[in-house]
């Protein structure tokens, strides 16, 4: 199952309050076409999940990820990572914990 750290998790509640987004409202994790054609990952806060979504709750935020995205994001975590633009959110794979 898709995890979200506790970086992705702040910076989530930190773009909610900017946003001016409710606290009821999930974040969504869904596929899009992006501007070169090519299926893109998408965030969205939104006030309920789609048909079928997986639904969670991490860090007291509620997380819907798209049916078609369930089993490729089920190793990976929402992160952040520091990039030339600031930071970011991000997919990272897990980390195997009995490293």
């Amino acid at each position: 199952m898709l995890q979200v750290t506790d970086s992705a998790a702040i910076a989530l509640q930190e773009a909610r309050a900017v946003q001016q987004v409710p606290d009821s409202f999930g974040v969504r994790l869904f596929a899009q076409t992006g501007d070169n054609g090519q299926p893109t990952l998408a965030l969205a806060f939104t006030e309920e999940p789609g048909e079928r979504d997986q639904v969670t709750e991490q860090s007291g935020t509620e997380i819907y990820v798209a049916p078609e995205l369930v089993e490729p994001l089920a190793e990976h975590m929402l992160d952040v990572e520091d990039t030339a633009d600031g930071p970011q959110l991000a997919l990272v794979p897990q980390q195997d914990e009995e490293q």
